[in-house]
């Protein structure tokens, strides 16, 4: 424990009293990345799609893009490539400015900026491979260890994730094993890139030399590791905790609720500023003890005669930036909670069903959730051997119904005489036409999800709208695909029938495309997203939240609709909705941060 009264007392406070040169270096160049890199990065993406009408990108487009646009391909690659880069510049720039400030030498910031610019300049590609490999470890982990704003901006595909949740049961153990296999090799290895930027060793050199270093000294370095994790998510989650609290307690008490959100507020992002300086402290400081205290560590060769040492800025100084951040974060969360209001979305029945109350897809639950008067009632369709349509949602047979086969290797026939099983109850699978005509005598309103195995279907949305169209805007029902050519062409061919996109993951935003509305799966939205979609005329629709905390987090990032398994929890939000107060409302600011 000694340790870690040092760590967090003698060691903190030792670079705290550094504070002027850690918040003119390390903050000044952190929010240069953030707040000008990044945007002009992410808007010069969004201006090359335009350009080039690229309505999205998918594995499945990739020959396509490869072909029509290769030199828009090209310059997206380079922009990922720049923000990796920009990231690894992060990283460089942090561990220099701890590692000189915890060795009492902190360096202006010419001085950090030329020694990263030097490391930078002699980047080796097998380091930027391995750099990405710690990227991976760190997505899970962002908020525990060291996290990058800027790693965050890649996006893993949703459909990867939505594969996942699917087969739970097994792809879910695989996927941690795999991940606890690789986060035990990224431990092994983490001292590599310390080693190449403090003591300039080639990348062989410094993964053999981590991995013998850490031979005996993992155990400790990850119980350090998880100390400081604990201790930093402690700090923030009671102080977040208490703050809001605090504002339940004064808006219930007193008349005084809307100053004291604002002035909460900006103490809670005065919390997150100080968990950002100490989890780089901390974090930092712990990999650099380990290698001052390795017999073997050969410390930088430094002219300090030729580098500006860090000049101490004024406590008048100090105190107007800090006046100045105050008054403007103030003025920002007065803004903010005055223009702050609660969604009221549309509630959805994922797949007909509220709380198992039937087999999903089936007459019989579409009754009973009628009974529960959703908005919508969230279904799937798919294209049959004799080109007719079936309501069934997987792509194989055997799961639901013990026959093997799928949809489209059998007729309608022999489909609508199988049984599915769930939920210990049994239904017949039923045909879209019986399907739909119950639902009109019902006046329940339907989302129909085009399902297709396979991205080419010539001819399947003008025999769908064929055979569907006149019915389904007489009685306003709204089709989805995760197709996206199949949402492209029911919009282009029935531009009256509201049409929505399902996305298969969050790159840099919503799309290009005509579609009215996305359908996003909850974990991979969030504010800025609804935002950007509402923008452009786009609804969002989100899939699925299924308590009431969920349902309500939705609500405030601003959804359209809630795509939900439970429809009373959906219910229950929107009644306590009416109660909503401040102290919500930083709550779920605090749920929506990153």
């Amino acid at each position: 424990m000694q340790y870690f009264k040092t760590l967090f007392t003698t060691s903190t406070f030792t670079f705290l009293k550094q504070s002027q040169a850690y918040f003119r270096s390390v903050l000044l160049m952190h929010g240069f990345l953030l707040l000008i890199c990044l945007p002009l990065l992410s808007k010069a993406s969004y201006f090359i799609l335009v350009h080039n009408q690229i309505q999205f990108l998918a594995l499945s487009n990739l020959p396509a893009l490869i072909h029509q646009h290769p030199i828009a391909l090209l310059a997206l690659v380079g922009i990922a490539l720049l923000i990796l880069l920009l990231a690894f510049f992060e990283f460089t720039f942090l561990l220099l400015s701890v590692y000189f400030i915890q060795i009492k030498r902190p360096l202006a910031l010419q001085a950090l900026l030329k020694m990263t610019f030097a490391q930078i300049t002699h980047l080796h590609i097998g380091t930027v491979f391995f750099f990405l490999y710690y990227y991976v470890l760190i997505i899970p982990l962002g908020g525990l260890g060291y996290h990058s704003d800027l790693l965050t901006k890649f996006k893993l595909p949703a459909f990867i994730l939505d594969y996942i949740i699917t087969n739970r049961r097994l792809i879910a153990i695989l996927c941690l094993l795999t991940y606890l296999g690789l986060l035990y090799v990224g431990l092994r290895l983490i001292f590599t890139l310390p080693n190449i930027i403090l003591q300039q060793m080639p990348l062989k050199k410094a993964l053999r030399t981590s991995w013998h270093f850490t031979h005996h000294q993992l155990a400790r370095l990850v119980g350090r590791l998880l100390l400081i994790a604990g201790i930093l998510v402690g700090f923030t989650g009671i102080s977040f905790f208490l703050l809001i609290q605090l504002q339940a307690f004064i808006e219930t008490h007193t008349s005084a609720g809307f100053s004291s959100a604002v002035l909460l507020m900006t103490l809670l992002q005065a919390v997150l500023l100080i968990n950002l300086v100490l989890s780089t402290v901390a974090i930092f400081f712990v990999v650099v003890d380990y290698l001052l205290t390795d017999p073997q560590f050969n410390r930088p060769v430094v002219n300090y005669a030729s580098l500006k040492l860090s000049v101490p800025l004024s406590s008048s100084l100090l105190m107007l930036v800090a006046t100045i951040a105050l008054v403007g974060a103030g003025f920002y969360n007065w803004d903010y909670l005055r223009s702050v209001s609660i969604q009221q979305p549309l509630s959805i029945s994922h797949r007909g069903l509220s709380q198992k109350n039937g087999v999903q897809n089936s007459l019989a639950a579409l009754i009973q959730t009628y009974d529960l008067k959703p908005n919508y009632v969230e279904m799937d369709v798919q294209l049959t051997r004799d080109h007719q349509f079936v309501v069934f949602h997987d792509f194989q047979l055997a799961p639901l119904t013990g026959h093997s086969g799928t949809p489209q290797s059998k007729t309608l026939a022999q489909l609508t005489k199988m049984t599915v099983h769930e939920h210990r109850q049994s239904a017949p699978i039923a045909s879209f036409d019986d399907y739909l005509a119950r639902a009109n005598q019902l006046h329940q309103k339907l989302l129909i999800e085009i399902k297709t195995p396979t991205t080419d279907n010539p001819g399947l949305v003008q025999h769908f709208l064929n055979k569907y169209q006149a019915n389904i805007e007489a009685h306003g029902h709204m089709v989805q695909s995760l197709n996206w050519h199949i949402v492209e062409a029911v919009k282009k061919a029935a531009p009256k029938i509201q049409t929505g996109y399902i996305l298969p993951f969050n790159f840099i935003g919503p799309p290009i495309s005509n579609a009215d509305f996305y359908a996003v799966e909850m974990t991979t939205v969030n504010s800025h997203f609804i935002q950007a979609a509402h923008q452009e005329n786009k609804a969002v629709f989100v899939w699925t939240p299924n308590d009431q905390q969920a349902v309500q987090r939705m609500m405030y990032f601003g959804a359209d609709g809630v795509v939900t398994d439970n429809l009373t929890a959906d219910k229950q939000a929107k009644q306590q909705n009416n109660q909503r107060h401040y102290a919500d409302k930083l709550a779920y600011y605090v749920i929506g941060i990153g």
